[in-house]
């Protein structure tokens, strides 16, 4: 219910009130007991609200029948997250994603939004359409094609963006990226991260609010003679829907394509841990459970007790920054190895390919080639091995 509230807050709307039921399930008629309902639109009325938003997520039939009994609309959290999206949506992919999720939640609503609460279509009966039925369905035919539309659309972006992802695949350069619950500090850490690393990489917004940023933003970080590309992904919140998840499909390609996962967690939110199980679900749901995952806690300077945590980083400090960089190239770049080798000039390309990815010490020139120590992963090195010396 905290988290719903919000999500209130970021979507620019006030919660006068809150009320809850204690019940096993929810009334498959009309979401809460009459009694409870009763009491709903009596404090509706009271309040005089314009709208109701419930945590749990509401069947089409249920939702009607609640803003007909109260009077006004009554939406779900699905609802509500897109809503956010849509607004703070800025790429063409991520407002054509919304988009489509916005869509695809709203179609089955279409086809029985002039249903009564009986179920019976308006203007017509069970043995021959009426102009409600007519009308729905043409809505509904209006909606399919747009959403097909949306697809194809999608499908061209997403072939460009790999064909992107090929390019920087070309560098060698190993991928990270940043996923946790919303609002645990990712695109400050990002910004502290390059900041560290050099100082001159253009920083990412960040705000304090749920879903501050939808898109997906890149940056390559430079660190300790290596450098590594470093992705921020939109934030995680409890019980994703399948439309949620498409609606930031291309944020999560991020994480699912890279080789380590940093999960940013906020040590200073007492609920730190049921967040961290909430995010770590979700990398589950989208396949992405089985990439490595290395732990930060953010925000030690709000925190009585960093001390517990390990790998604690504050980005407003910039306290446990060093340690923390250290900490993800030890991650990305493991089991060194060094050689010398004597590149051959007409190969010099190769030498530079590598660069991102290995240490290369120019020791002398001779007739063949260039003599270089090189140091870094086995598998980067490996590449030379026909130029051993």
């Amino acid at each position: 219910m905290e988290e719903t509230a919000a999500l209130c807050d970021a979507c620019g709307i006030e919660v006068v009130s809150t009320i809850t039921q204690s019940s096993r399930s929810i009334d498959k008629n009309t979401g809460f007991r009459s009694g409870k309902l009763n009491e709903l639109c009596a404090a509706a009325k009271e309040l005089d609200v314009d709208l109701i938003v419930f945590h749990n997520p509401l069947s089409i039939i249920i939702a009607q029948r609640i803003a007909a009994k109260a009077g006004i609309n009554v939406i779900d959290r699905t609802a509500l997250i897109l809503d956010i999206f849509a607004d703070r949506a800025r790429s063409t992919q991520a407002k054509l994603q919304v988009e489509m999720a916005r869509l695809q939640y709203d179609l089955p609503r279409v086809l029985n939004s002039e249903t009564d609460a009986s179920g019976h279509e308006r203007g017509g009966s069970a043995y021959n359409r009426g102009a409600g039925e007519m009308r729905s369905r043409l809505v509904a035919r209006q909606y399919g094609k747009r959403i097909s539309q949306l697809k194809k659309e999608l499908e061209k972006i997403k072939k460009q963006k790999y064909q992107d992802e090929r390019r920087r695949t070309r560098t060698m350069m190993r991928r990270a990226a940043l996923f946790g619950y919303t609002n645990a500090g990712k695109s400050s850490l990002m910004n502290a991260m390059i900041d560290a690393s050099s100082g001159q990489g253009k920083q990412v917004f960040e705000k304090d609010m749920l879903f501050a940023t939808l898109d997906t933003s890149v940056r390559m970080i430079p660190w300790a003679s290596k450098a590594f590309l470093l992705y921020d992904t939109v934030g995680f919140v409890s019980n994703l829907t399948h439309t949620l998840i498409d609606a930031f499909q291309a944020t999560l390609d991020a994480a699912r394509d890279a080789d380590l996962l940093i999960h940013v967690i906020d040590c200073s939110d007492p609920e730190w841990q049921r967040k961290a199980e909430i995010s770590e679900d979700t990398l589950k749901q989208i396949h992405a459970d089985h990439i490595p995952v290395l732990r930060v806690f953010t925000k030690s300077d709000l925190c009585k007790n960093k001390e517990d945590f390990p790998l604690c980083v504050s980005a407003l400090t910039k306290e446990g920054m060093k340690e923390f960089m250290d900490r993800v190239i030890d991650e990305l770049y493991p089991e060194e190895s060094a050689v010398r080798v004597l590149i051959p000039y007409d190969k010099m390309a190769l030498a530079d390919q590598y660069r991102a990815v290995l240490t290369i010490k120019e020791i002398d020139h001779t007739e063949e080639g260039m003599i270089c120590d090189l140091k870094g992963p086995q598998r980067y090195t490996d590449a030379f091995r026909n130029m051993r010396i």
